[in-house]
């Protein structure tokens, strides 16, 4: 006899998200933005409290937002090192030190000094990176 696991009932908090951003195939560059500022809202909530039903919603947005990463994403993975892609994807965007630096926060040199792979980039650095490129963050680790 095979013993049957009854899932609990969804909660309000999981019907409020749901009802702001169904959870569905993400098939556009607008709904994958939206969902990245749901994920980020609840992620960078302070304490990383979430209720059951936040943390559900939580679980299947990151498995949607993962999937249409992988189908639009620009890199398969490969044995490029971080600063290989950094160089890549700010020749294509036409970015240089200065815009780079603006983009991370930090000083023209500072930026100069990644570009080149004399500095490390860090996981912020990286957040912020795959934030703008709309790139895996893990293509920065």
């Amino acid at each position: 006899m095979s013993a049957t696991l009854k899932t609990p009932p969804a909660t309000d908090d999981y019907f409020r998200l749901v009802r702001a951003f169904p959870l569905r195939a993400i098939r556009n560059q607008p709904d994958y933005d939206e969902a990245g500022r749901i994920l980020n809202r609840l992620l960078g909530r302070p304490g990383g409290e979430l209720t059951d039903g936040e943390r559900d919603y939580l679980d299947a947005l990151v498995l949607l937002s993962a999937d249409y990463d992988r189908k639009h994403t620009r890199f398969v993975p490969s044995k490029r090192t971080p600063q290989q892609v950094l160089r890549y994807l700010a020749t294509e965007a036409n970015i240089g030190p200065s815009e780079l630096g603006r983009i991370l926060g930090t000083s023209h040199a500072m930026a100069s000094l990644m570009l080149h792979g004399k500095r490390g980039i860090t996981a912020a650095n990286a957040r912020t990176l795959a934030d703008y490129f709309k790139v895996d963050v893990g293509l920065f680790v």
